[in-house]
């Protein structure tokens, strides 16, 4: 599997600035037991991230029955929870002893299942899809 590095999303200039003007804000790291593996987010609004996660809004969680299984202690600015959260999903995948160190949980990288869409647009898994091709093209061509 190839390690995958995930970067800091990218906030803007004077982001800390703000988060410091917001008097008592907190940022938070969480992690999602989800059907596909972990999940890793970071919120300013956990209880309402959390909902959202429950309730299916969140596209990368949705129909994965979500359980929060970890939360981190609180951040002070929005750019160090988004280090923290990319250097935690890198070290998820990586399947490092260090995920655990932090967490208390073993490694188990989200995968998302990519759906394909053929003919009137019913989802075929991929690999159904590939041994239909493989069908296909060995009649087109006799072998």
């Amino acid at each position: 599997m190839p390690r995958r590095y995930y970067r800091p999303e990218d906030l803007g200039p004077g982001q800390d600035e703000r988060d410091a003007a917001i008097s008592g804000r907190k940022y938070f790291v969480y992690v999602l037991h989800t059907d596909h593996g972990y999940y890793v987010g970071h919120s300013g609004r956990l209880k309402g991230r959390m909902r959202e996660h429950e309730e299916g809004r969140v596209s990368s969680t949705a129909g994965a029955n979500p359980v929060r299984v970890w939360t981190s202690w609180p951040l002070a600015t929005r750019s160090e929870a988004a280090s923290f959260e990319a250097a935690l999903r890198s070290l998820n995948n990586q399947a490092s002893p260090q995920f655990t160190d932090h967490t208390g949980l073993e490694p188990m990288p989200y995968s998302r299942r990519v759906p394909v869409t053929v003919g009137d647009g019913c989802l075929v898994p991929a690999v159904l899809t590939a041994a239909i091709a493989a069908l296909a093209i060995g009649l087109a061509f006799g072998v």
